[in-house]
Order: C-alpha cells, then sequence, then structure tokens
C-alpha cells in the first residue's frame, strides 16, 4: 500500500512538473505571439505610408539599381553577379539531372565549363578584393601622414 502511495506521490510530482514547463511554455509562446503582432502592425504602417511613395519606382531598372563609386567596385560587383549566376545555372543543371532531363555526359561537358569560367570570376574577385584593400590602406596611410605634419 506504502509502495503504490509512493509511486502515485512521484508521478503526482512529475505531472506538476510537466505542467509547469508547459505553462511556461505557453506564456513564452503568447509572447512570441504578442510580440509578432506588434511587428506585423509596425509592418502594416510603414506599407500604409510608403505605398503612394512607390509609384515612380516601378519602372526601375534593375541593373541601374546599385551605382559603384570606383571602377574596382563595379568589377567586385560584375564578378560576383557573374560567379552567383553561374552558381545558379549550376545548381539548375544538377536538378535536370536528378530528373532525368538533361544526359549525364552534357552535364559534365557544361559542369567542367560552367566551373572554369565561375574559377577565373572568383580568382578576378580575389585580385580586385586584394587591390580594394591596397587602396584603403594607402587612403589610410595618407590621412595619418597629413595628420602627422
Amino acid at each position: 500500500m506504502f509502495n503504490v502511495q509512493a509511486v502515485l506521490r512521484q508521478q503526482e510530482q512529475q505531472l506538476a512538473k510537466g505542467l509547469r514547463e508547459m505553462q511556461g511554455e505557453k506564456e513564452a509562446l503568447e509572447q512570441q505571439l504578442q510580440m509578432v503582432l506588434m511587428n506585423t502592425d509596425v509592418l502594416e504602417g510603414w506599407l500604409r505610408e510608403n505605398d503612394g511613395k512607390m509609384g515612380n519606382m516601378r519602372n526601375v531598372d534593375v541593373d541601374e539599381a546599385f551605382e559603384c563609386c570606383d571602377s574596382l567596385s563595379k568589377q567586385m560587383l560584375e564578378c560576383t553577379a557573374s560567379d552567383l549566376a553561374i552558381e545558379d545555372v549550376i545548381y539548375s543543371l544538377d536538378k535536370a539531372v536528378q530528373e532525368g532531363s538533361k544526359p549525364f555526359v552534357q552535364y559534365l561537358i557544361n559542369f567542367r565549363l560552367l566551373s572554369r569560367e565561375q574559377f577565373f570570376h572568383r580568382a578576378a574577385a580575389s585580385k580586385v578584393r586584394a587591390a580594394q584593400m591596397q587602396a584603403q590602406v594607402s587612403t589610410m596611410a595618407a590621412r595619418v601622414a597629413q595628420h602627422a605634419v
């Protein structure tokens, strides 16, 4: 009899502990829900405020959305865009081979050509990055030299 009571007490404690944990989780989820609702209200308000402002922005050329400040930045943007575009094409080729719509031999040929081209874009981006760092260091050194005088 005492053994059964001890087991029942232990189970009662486990159930109480589980109930407390679930209540804590429920409170945390309710707080997160309130935060999401607040953020939704803020975003909807922003959209209402700025909806009319986008009228003349709908015909913006995507290529003109970013303006590079120098030739190195332009070259870096082009290298990165090419690299990512090739990455997208390789992903599509992978999917085509998995679906069976592209022969594996053709996939290998295309993959090799694209990988080679991607390598050159990444190498160029690496050189541009190094040149940008060198230019930045030179600019900083010139500033320090001006302040030292």
